[in-house]
């Protein structure tokens, strides 16, 4: 069965839990079979690290397939603990949702040594985002909301603030394109 939606603007992403080992693969490739897009990783919530997810990732690298994968300063989120399976995994595009929260510094500088990393800025303050915009630049950021700890208006509000028309354009449109290789 095919993923299917009357507005071809929503692209379906997978959350996987890499600590179901084998299953996750199969979920991986049945998502793929339905039209799935890419992965959402979420280290808090499923309690794993970056070693125990290392053997999706290279699954999902096979692929070519993007990750979003849930940042913030907690045990197992921090992009530092991350960046060993970034610099291991270049072909595949990373996006750092929430910007890693109280680590967004560090989410930065990660960024910045990976150009395949990228920040996205929801749940995170205007002064934050501004930082992030500011050091990193547009062509790095990507929108997103985080419903329902956010809704879509309060984030599109935040980045049409901060962004002008030409980078609003990079952040909405231009950047999920190249993440998603279109």
């Amino acid at each position: 069965m095919k993923a299917s939606t009357s507005d071809s603007r929503l692209i379906p992403f997978a959350r996987l839990n890499p600590k179901t080992g084998a299953r996750a693969v199969a979920e991986l490739h049945q998502s793929i079979r339905r039209g799935m897009r890419g992965v959402k990783l979420h280290p808090r919530a499923e309690k794993f690290s970056p070693l125990e997810a290392e053997p999706l990732i290279d699954e999902i690298e096979s692929e070519r397939l993007p990750v979003f994968l849930h940042s913030s300063h907690e045990l197992n989120c921090r992009p530092l603990a991350w960046e060993r399976i970034f610099r291991r995994h270049r072909r595949i595009p990373f996006v750092l949702f929430h910007g890693a929260k109280d680590a967004f510094e560090e989410a930065i500088a990660v960024a910045r040594r990976n150009r395949h990393v990228w920040i996205e800025t929801s749940t995170l303050s205007y002064w934050r985002s501004g930082v992030i915009l500011e050091r990193l630049g547009a062509s790095r950021v990507v929108f997103g909301s985080d419903l329902p700890y956010s809704h879509p208006a309060v984030e599109r509000m935040k980045l049409d603030l901060l962004l002008s028309p030409s980078e609003r354009k990079r952040v909405f449109s231009d950047n999920p394109k190249r993440i998603l290789g279109e």
